[in-house]
């Protein structure tokens, strides 16, 4: 399944390549590195980013197996 986060709107749920649930919360400027931002689902974790197509990290994909790659959208209701 081809990601895009793109089609997202803020509380949309993202679940990651390790089955963690994260929070679509916004597009980022152009001139940010990353595209998107998200909330992990444990207020402790804090926010994190994502490229258009949900990957960690934007050059060195699949570098580390711990990474949580966005593999599912779910839309809200």
């Amino acid at each position: 399944m081809k990601i895009d986060l793109n089609t997202c709107e803020a509380g949309d749920i993202l679940i990651s390549k390790h089955g963690l649930r994260l929070i679509y919360v916004r597009k980022l400027e152009p001139e940010n590195y990353y595209d998107h931002e998200v909330s992990y689902d444990d207020p402790k974790l804090g926010n994190g980013t994502r490229t258009n197509d949900g990957f960690v990290m934007r050059n060195e994909r699949a570098r580390l197996d711990s990474d949580h790659d966005i593999v599912e959208i779910i839309k809200k209701l």
